[in-house]
């Protein structure tokens, strides 16, 4: 019989014959049915505790009225769910619970009519209002600057709390006093921050009444339109509705439609999103006064005063400066930047301007500071650079996790509380490697606290183990992988006294670690930049694709290697081959075929040659050539390189070096202060277009306001200033995909779809059509590959590469004794250009902190005093000193989401690994003052 028929039954409402699944609440069958029976505690994401008693019916057999919410579906069931009497005994329900309720006003549910107040209007009920009787509670009960707490609204539906523990994985909320004093409470009657609050959002989108509401949506009037589109902040790819009014943002609303997130939202995404109407917006272009004179740029690093042109004026003058550039010392004398923040259209054109137009392979971007090592290393063990599975699907069918070098709940965290929720919900064994003590730590059942710059050692340890009691996959190894013999020889010298001594780790841990790894399958290994910020970065991900290989978790549900990517479409303008060694789809710039297909693509009829065999410059490299003389112009678009380098006061010299330097941004940021031209580009809530999340998803973004001013989508700029410089060089396209007269993004697409194997079935009408493509996807009719390797690597079989341990290239001494380590936080993302615009974030985390051990902070001397400066062999900062157990003694934390003096980047190392060229930001040595 067919599962599904077999899980189909019939029941009977009203008299009518309706089909359900076995099991299904029924106020579920109600509800797809357009049946309209009141309730207030259920929704369909949480737990049922059929509290509210809202949505009675009656079903035969059953004595009395029975909240449907509580009801699985049998076979046969007779229910009756509108009549004159559940309709009084609905309607007493809602008055019962209007006794507890009184409408304060100021919230949203004035303007935006709540669940509550909707049910109430339906009976003709009236809610109570201040003049009636004295609030019980205050109206504004708690100062956290993004969620208005109005207990006098709340009637007990527990909708928050179990929205918070269940969504979140955090249990901010519970019930306080007993009988008519009963109300709920912050932890232990706190704040929501003292209460360890994340600030995620959810108790507010889930609460039926308003008594816990978005305070930037307070006295919004209700909006116009409701726009879908996808978060610009990090790799998982949340969706949600961007609603507008009279041609402004006023609020973000979570959209049960989501594929990645559905209701779920991180901080970030629900309260970050003012930045779009910020009055630092730039709005024109502008260009440097001596530009427009036509005189010497000045000396030094003022490049005198800014003057606002019309586009013409300023485009003409880029495309004069790159084309002269090209025609007096070469196109690698021009070195092109792309971004992680911009859709995977505007990386492809990128990419191209930079081959086909100035001729160069001189283009990269943000990968090259926190994955380029994935890539690489993934790339030659397995095939493919990317996450191998889903973020669902790790945590519905992992039964183990290694999480190592990535603080998830912060940096990603609607997955990290997936993370969160599969120990809590299913028991899943998950090992967290850190060296800090990060909040994932709580829920693991062992945290493996290494010295920094130590994984290679620790998971070769842990594979020592695992051989030596027998429990790796041989039948995989045979079968899938190449290389094992000699890697398992490189192990023998690993012994757990050894990997002890070097990371710190009790033996006993690592036994306990590797028994878990090695038998509790499947098990998903993730990462992040813990992992790739390293001068071994790529040597640390061979030594995770080696564990997993060995293992046999690659190719199966709930296991895999599972990069995690920190920008919105990191994984995107990979794809799109802004980087130097790759067109897109990464196809090798070496493969003469590869070289040959792009060059007829993109043909120019008067130019035989587009582009060298060789590879470009990394962006580390771009920089210090700009310091030297060998990159003499720079097209930037949307990095703010003077805050995301190491070592900057070496980037400062740098682009203070550069003879013309261009950046395409929506904020005038560190980095405007070294530029020439100012492009004013458009956000993501202002132009179409698709971001690929760190699942390798792609997902559209739409237009939900205009540009403010004459800023144009950065597509259209990028396409705008080829066709000057192609007609200044005198080249005419001649190729199929040569030309640039686009209309819209969604011919962009095509153009990728038609030259990039992986994206051949990727177009913007599968898109809005709801379909989820997870690339590789070759086909029209393909519908993607959410797991990859399942029959066979992208390489054949997975290689085997022997790894061994090296110190980092810098680490303390007697003159610097600290060892350094950064990261994010929660609050903020990568150079916080827009995060710091926004209300609510800043006001959570207003300056920058340095996380430092107790022990520390009396050993320099603190003694009352808030603030430290951080001294390295290149440089120094200050912050204010946050003592904290999340670092031991010896290790402090800094970020670098804050300009000037206050960045960890004045002081991190330039050290890069050797093969993918990535800085080592996450071990230096510096020594540490306390200041006045």
């Amino acid at each position: 019989m067919d599962k599904a028929a077999a899980t189909t039954v019939k029941i009977t409402v009203d008299g009518a014959t309706l089909t359900a699944r076995a099991g299904e609440a029924l106020i579920e069958v109600l509800r797809r049915e357009g049946i309209k029976t009141p309730a207030l505690c259920y929704h369909p994401d949480l737990s049922r505790p059929g509290s509210c008693r809202a949505c009675l019916v009656e079903i035969e057999g059953m004595a009395g009225e029975v909240p449907s919410c509580k009801v699985a579906v049998q076979d046969g069931m007779q229910v009756r769910a509108e009549t004159p009497e559940l309709r009084e005994s609905h309607r007493s329900v809602l008055e019962m619970l209007l006794n507890n309720y009184i409408d304060t006003g100021t919230s949203p549910t004035d303007l935006h009519e709540s669940e509550f107040a909707g049910w109430c209007r339906e009976f003709g009920l009236e809610p109570v209002r201040p003049d009636s009787g004295a609030a019980r509670f205050p109206t504004d009960a708690d100062p956290h600057p993004a969620i208005r707490v109005d207990l006098n609204k709340c009637i007990l539906c527990t909708r928050c709390i179990r929205a918070c523990a269940e969504i979140q994985g955090r249990f901010v909320w519970g019930v306080g006093g007993r009988s008519d004093h009963s109300h709920i409470v912050a932890g232990l009657d706190q704040t929501m921050l003292e209460a360890r609050c994340e600030s995620c959002g959810a108790c507010a989108a889930y609460c039926p009444t308003g008594a816990l509401a978005d305070r930037g949506r307070l006295d919004q009037a209700p909006p116009d339109q409701r726009v879908m589109t996808t978060c610009s902040y990090c790799g998982v790819g949340c969706n949600f509705d961007l609603e507008v009014r009279a041609g402004r943002i006023t609020g973000v609303a979570s959209n049960a439609g989501a594929p990645v997130n559905g209701m779920h939202l991180c901080v970030k995404g629900r309260y970050g999103y003012d930045f779009i109407h910020h009055a630092e917006r730039l709005t024109r272009p502008r260009v440097r006064e001596w530009l427009l004179q036509g005189t010497e740029k000045p000396a030094g690093t003022d490049r005198g005063p800014w003057v606002e042109v019309d586009w013409d004026r300023a485009l003409e003058l880029v495309a004069g400066k790159l084309a002269g550039t090209v025609t007096e010392s070469g196109p690698d004398a021009v070195a092109v930047f792309s971004s992680a923040k911009c859709t995977n259209e505007e990386n492809y054109l990128m990419q191209k301007f930079a081959r086909q137009v100035i001729g160069t392979h001189n283009v990269d971007h943000c990968a090259r500071l926190c994955h380029s090592s994935t890539v690489a290393g993934l790339a030659a063990a397995l095939g493919s650079g990317a996450m191998t599975n889903t973020m669902a699907d790790i945590a519905q069918h992992a039964k183990a996790l290694l999480v190592i070098g990535s603080n998830t709940t912060e940096q990603h965290p609607v997955f990290g509380s997936m993370l969160r929720r599969a120990v809590i919900d299913r028991g899943v064994k998950l090992i967290v490697a850190d060296p800090r003590r990060i909040e994932l730590t709580e829920f693991a059942c062992l945290h493996l606290q290494h010295e920094p710059g130590t994984d290679i050692a620790l998971v070769n340890g842990l594979m020592h183990l695992i051989l030596s009691q027998g429990w790796q996959d041989q039948g995989f190894i045979d079968s899938r992988t190449e290389g094992f013999q000699a890697f398992r020889a490189s192990l023998a010298g690993y012994t757990p006294e050894h990997v002890s001594a070097i990371t710190r780790i009790p033996v006993a841990q690592l036994h306990e670690a590797a028994a878990i790894l090695g038998q509790v399958r499947p098990m998903a290994v993730i990462w992040a930049m813990g992992i790739t910020q390293h001068t071994v970065g790529v040597q640390n991900v061979f030594a995770l694709a080696n564990l997993q290989l060995l293992t046999g978790n690659l190719g199966l549900p709930g296991s895999g290697v599972n990069p995690l990517r920190g920008q919105n479409n990191v994984q995107g303008a990979c794809d799109m081959g802004a980087l130097p060694n790759v067109f897109p789809g990464y196809q090798q710039v070496t493969n003469a075929d590869a070289r040959a297909k792009f060059a007829a693509a993109w043909s120019l009829g008067n130019r035989d040659t587009l582009f060298s065999d060789a590879t470009g410059l990394t962006v580390t490299e771009m920089v210090d050539q700009a310091e030297h003389g060998g990159i003499r112009a720079l097209y930037i678009l949307g990095e703010n390189t003077l805050m995301t380098e190491p070592d900057l006061n070496h980037t400062r010299r740098a682009m203070a070096a550069a003879q013309f330097t261009v950046l395409q941004e929506i904020f005038p940021t560190a980095t405007a202060e070294y530029a020439d031209v100012l492009l004013p580009g458009a956000s993501f809530a202002e132009k179409d277009g698709t971001y690929t999340n760190t699942e390798r998803r792609v997902q559209m973004i739409n237009t939900a306001v205009a540009p403010p001013g004459e800023a144009r989508p950065d597509w259209a700029i990028t396409a705008d200033l080829a066709r000057r410089v192609l007609r200044q060089r005198n080249h005419t396209p001649t190729g199929d995909h040569a030309g640039w007269d686009y209309d819209n993004a969604a011919q962009i697409m095509a153009e990728i779809a038609a030259l990039t194997p992986s994206y051949g079935g990727i177009n913007h009408a599968r898109l809005l059509q709801g379909e989820q493509l997870h690339w590789p996807c070759p086909a029209p009719d393909h519908a993607g590959t959410p797991i990859l390797h399942t029959a066979a690597f992208t390489r054949g079989k997975g290689l085997f590469h022997i790894t061994e341990h090296l110190p980092a290239q810098e680490l303390p001494d007697e003159d610097y004794p600290w060892c350094l380590t950064t990261g994010r936080v929660l609050y903020h993302w990568h150079g916080a250009e827009m995060t710091r615009r926004s209300r609510a974030l800043t006001s959570l985390y207003p300056e920058s902190l340095l996380e430092i051990a107790r022990e520390d902070g009396e050993r320099i001397g603190l003694n009352g005093r808030t603030r430290v400066r951080v001294i390295s062999r290149r440089g120094e900062m200050t912050a204010r000193a946050q003592i904290s157990e999340r670092v031991p003694p010896g290790l402090v934390f800094g970020n670098f989401h804050f300009p000037e003096e206050a960045n960890i980047n004045n002081v991190t190392i330039a050290a890069v690994d050797p093969v993918a060229k990535i800085p080592e930001y996450k071990v230096c040595a510096v020594r540490i003052e306390a200041v006045d």
